[in-house]
């Protein structure tokens, strides 16, 4: 009976003691096992649940083993809320009133060692992924529309504010008026990029997302997918073929506008729906 009790009082406030945060009850980062929980029910109800019984009262509550999403320190809740609720209904509206397309863009980077995942092997005979030892990496500039238009160019080396005007002028001749919504990155606030800007005003607007809110872009989602889905256990010998194997994994995605369309709908932009 005092388990039985014990079990409901752990179900209903376990959710509360999660969001308190790992570290508040001593433990040295906000990493939670099943481990840990069983000594915060310890603590608080003074019973001991084995990881068995743990496992089984956060699968009854909802919870699932995931990735934690990193934020900054520097992050501005607040201010990213209302960027959100305020600021990205008034871009939509200006964009929608002036005719622009709305242009989501981003810079990333692929290096030639290997995004390593499960593969089908005979038991007892580990696979190996031979790769070059020799460091390679290319540099992606990409942008996406609403309409999950892709497009894209790629660099050996790193992207600088020329390269950034050289895409946002090739852009301009696909989209004749587009509003434009990326980070606040260096080289997005180059002197020649906001000479470039100020010099195309009429048909290119530009809003910066808050100060560490990756999430926001919807281009992580799509960059994501792309080194983790498209590129999974890639193994180019050499710059070419790195940089044919990207495009052609792009181009696969370019082909499959749905795809692109559900990854976008994983910014808290559009809260699963356009």
């Amino acid at each position: 009976m005092v388990l039985s009790f014990c079990y409901l009082a752990a179900r209903a406030s376990l959710p509360m003691y999660s969001l308190k945060g790992a570290k508040y009850y001593g433990f040295d980062s906000e990493l939670w096992t099943l481990k840990r929980v069983a000594k915060v029910i310890k603590r608080e109800f003074n019973v001991t649940y084995n990881v068995t019984h743990v496992w089984r009262v956060l699968r009854d509550l909802g919870f699932s083993a995931q990735v934690p999403l990193k934020q900054a320190l520097e992050r501005d809740e607040d201010c990213t809320r209302e960027w959100v609720d305020e600021r990205w209904p008034e871009i939509r509206k200006e964009a929608e009133k002036s005719g622009s397309k709305l242009v989501f863009l981003d810079e990333s980077g692929l290096s030639n060692e290997p995004n390593v995942v499960r593969t089908w092997a005979p038991k007892g005979s580990r696979p190996k992924l031979k790769y070059s030892a020799k460091k390679g990496k290319l540099s992606i500039i990409f942008a996406i529309t609403m309409d999950a238009e892709l497009y894209f160019s790629v660099y050996p080396y790193d992207i600088t504010g020329t390269e950034v005007i050289l895409f946002l002028d090739i852009l301009s001749k696909r989209i004749p008026r587009m509003m434009l919504l990326w980070d606040n990155a260096s080289i997005h606030r180059s002197i020649e990029v906001k000479g470039f800007l100020y010099m195309n005003g009429q048909k290119m607007e530009t809003h910066r997302f808050p100060a560490y809110a990756l999430e926001l872009n919807p281009d992580e989602y799509v960059i994501s997918h792309l080194k983790n889905r498209e590129l999974t256990n890639f193994c180019p010998a050499s710059e070419g073929e790195m940089k044919l194997g990207l495009r052609k994994a792009i181009a696969r995605m370019m082909r499959k506008p749905q795809l692109i369309h559900r990854l976008m709908l994983g910014s808290p932009l559009f809260m699963g729906k356009f």
